[in-house]
């Protein structure tokens, strides 16, 4: 134990090293090395006055104790830690046989309290999987997830930090969805710029990542970068909020980072790269820190990226263009925002500073620190490519229609056979599901989506382009174009679909979906329909003018995945031969669309394969295939009272009707 002189004041407990790295006993080198970072420790001039205490194992140094600060003014470290902490690093570093050197800071028990901040931890220990409260290195055990569970109480049991493992703060399994804008901070140089449609953009749930997990640098990347960020935790649904109500919806907030290839987030070589949704989706592509913080003002907190224990970034929230409660309320705008979601507010402008790099490689350690929330520091490794299969899908004997319908007891799934629905006691989709024994008439009973649609995590995604024209020449796609729907787009048969006045080309697009009923990733294209659990008819409703983005106006995101723009038919189908269907769409009975899915530039085989390269597919996610060619000169931008048809052959029909939707508040 090395001591320091003292005073009162607040007290931050301090640990440099891998998180997570447990400490075992020392060898004669590693006892060496704890010597010399002891007398570098006793002889730091610029260290904060406490206690610290000196750990060496296999080359990877950690530092704990207590630093007392009397200037804080309830900020997160002593005024001008940050530059002391980078030298400390340096000198620790040059030091043969140190591997590696991070910075971890958590608050104390007695602050906490003082500033009315709660730290949210979910760990793992012998036990089981908790939700705790973190209080200095105490954790007080929940009875239940905070972030998802109303009224969670302490259950009396506390358990030492030491003694378990840090997992994501919240159930990662019941996230609904994750979000992310980019562009959203102010060049502190330059001129402030104002921004009324953020650029928005979706993660996947499978992107979720723990503080020390390491990072995929994706297959073929050349732009591969960080974006340390502040991370929203949505903590109640809502849509149309105002920005004077936002923050009531907000639980609390994480540090995150945001990977992403940035050479195909602007789609600049078009079918010859991937898209946007794998300059962002990939898995691992949103790591979190360990604690969900609530009770911070979060109107300028500090923000610092390191590479490899080099400062490559720093900004702070004050310079964010559109504020956590603007970015809560526009978003609401379009889609419903549900408990859990995740919100990742925009990484610092200038991304990284002059002098440094931002492109990543393979053994690269990427730390992002938020004054007052926390750490997440991880490694890069390459993608392994290897295949990943779940359990296979059981067979089915011959043609399989399943829905899942409302009768005065609530929701069953069920199998449709004639005008009767033999009672399922699951989701068929989810594996395991078997008959109860009860049956429903058809005219007793509603259908409705043939999924739940509450069911977290759930991916949902489409192909644009995905058709050859009507007698034109065959062409290749190497790259699918790939964009994200939500759960909260689906709307059933017969249900309404909102027309936002602003919109100025809403179009229908009739397409086979196809619903994934087997976990796997790396899956290769000739077993690729062993994953398909069965097709459904769809639409793909889209604004072309936000799609293809002219400046103003909502972007991509929002051009496809505005609630109810995921039309989905009642009824899924398994056993059928989907490669030579005929899709026809009509609007006011006249007919749009017609033709076969054999036009398909890739087919649904190649499609799962492409998209399990960058993200696990698992049972219950959803493909949108892509819609052919309309009708020249019938038009198809939607007006409010239009009834749109959708017939697939042999899987079945979905009609519903436009309406409008409250107008955009800001701007004009």
């Amino acid at each position: 134990m090395i001591s320091r002189v003292g005073v009162c004041g607040i007290v931050l407990a301090i640990n440099w090293g891998m998180v997570g790295t447990p400490l075992f006993g020392q060898n004669s080198a590693d006892n060496d090395l704890k010597l010399q970072v002891e007398s570098v420790v006793a002889n730091a001039a610029d260290l904060p006055d406490g206690s610290f205490d000196v750990q060496v194992a296999d080359g990877i140094v950690t530092i704990t104790g207590s630093v007392v600060c009397e200037e804080c003014g309830g900020r997160r470290t002593p005024p001008g830690f940050g530059t002391v902490q980078q030298s400390l690093g340096a000198v620790i570093r040059a030091i043969p046989g140190v591997e590696h050197v991070a910075f971890e800071l958590a608050y104390a028990e007695d602050e906490v309290a003082q500033l009315g901040v709660t730290r949210y931890v979910r760990f793992t220990d012998s036990g089981g999987t908790y939700s705790g409260i973190l209080a200095g290195q105490t954790i007080r055990v929940l009875d239940g997830d905070p972030v998802f569970d109303d009224g969670v109480s302490p259950t009396g049991r506390t358990v030492s930090v030491g003694d378990v493992e840090l997992e994501i703060p919240m159930d990662p399994d019941r996230v609904p969805r994750v979000f992310g804008v980019a562009t959203n901070s102010n060049n502190p140089n330059g001129n402030p710029v104002a921004v009324e449609h953020p650029a928005w953009f979706g993660k996947a749930t499978t992107s979720l990542a723990r503080n020390g997990d390491p990072v995929e640098v994706p297959f073929a990347a050349t732009n591969f970068n960080f974006e340390g960020e502040l991370a929203l935790v949505i903590g109640r649904e809502g849509r149309f909020i105002p920005e004077s109500q936002a923050m009531d919806h907000l639980f609390g907030v994480a540090v995150g980072n945001d990977w992403s290839e940035n050479d195909w987030c602007g789609e600049g070589r078009g079918i010859e790269e991937p898209t946007q949704v794998f300059c962002k989706a990939g898995d691992t592509f949103a790591t979190l820190g360990d604690q969900v913080v609530t009770g911070l003002d979060l109107n300028d907190l500090e923000l610092t990226v390191r590479l490899d224990g080099v400062v490559a970034a720093n900004g702070t929230t004050a310079n964010f263009r559109n504020s956590p409660a603007a970015l809560i309320s526009k978003l609401s705008h379009y889609i419903t925002l549900k408990r859990g979601d995740v919100i990742y507010t925009g990484t610092v402008s200038p991304p990284q500073l002059p002098g440094t790099r931002r492109q990543l490689w393979q053994d690269d350690v990427v730390e992002v620190e938020i004054e007052g929330v926390g750490i997440v520091s991880n490694p890069l490794v390459r993608t392994t490519r290897r295949t990943l299969s779940g359990p296979p899908i059981s067979e089915t004997d011959g043609l399989t229609r399943y829905v899942r319908v409302r009768h005065g007891d609530g929701y069953s799934f069920g199998i449709l056979q004639g005008d009767q629905v033999r009672e399922l006691d699951g989701d068929p989709v989810e594996g395991g599901a078997n008959r109860t024994g009860r049956t429903f008439d058809v005219d007793d009973v509603e259908l409705g989506l043939p999924v739940d649609p509450d069911k977290p995590g759930r991916k949902i995604l489409g192909i644009a382009a995905n058709y050859n024209a009507v007698n034109a020449v065959p062409r290749q796609v190497p790259h699918p174009r790939y964009f994200f729907k939500f759960d909260t787009s689906l709307s059933g048969d017969g249900s309404e679909v909102q027309l936002p006045p602003e919109a100025q080309r809403m179009i229908p697009e009739g397409e086979l979906v196809l619903i994934i009923g087997r976990e796997g990733r790396h899956i290769p294209v000739s077993e690729a329909l062993d994953y398909v659990f069965g097709v459904v008819a769809g639409n793909d409703w889209t604004e072309l003018s936000w799609y293809i983005p002219s400046g103003v106006g909502p972007l991509k995101l929002v051009s496809k995945a505005t609630d109810t723009w995921g039309g989905l038919g009642s009824t899924i189908v398994r056993g059928l031969d989907y490669s030579d269907l005929e899709i026809t769409v009509r609007v006011n009975d006249e007919l749009l669309v017609q033709g076969q899915t054999r036009s398909m530039i890739n087919h649904p085989a190649r499609l799962i394969s492409y998209l399990s390269r960058y993200m696990t597919l698992r049972p219950g996610d959803m493909i949108y295939t892509g819609a052919m060619p309309a009708i020249q000169g019938v038009r198809r931008e939607m007006r409010v009272g239009d009834v749109v048809e959708v017939e697939i052959e042999g899987v079945g029909d979905l009609t519903q009707t436009v309406v409008g939707m409250p107008a955009w508040p800001y701007g004009n």
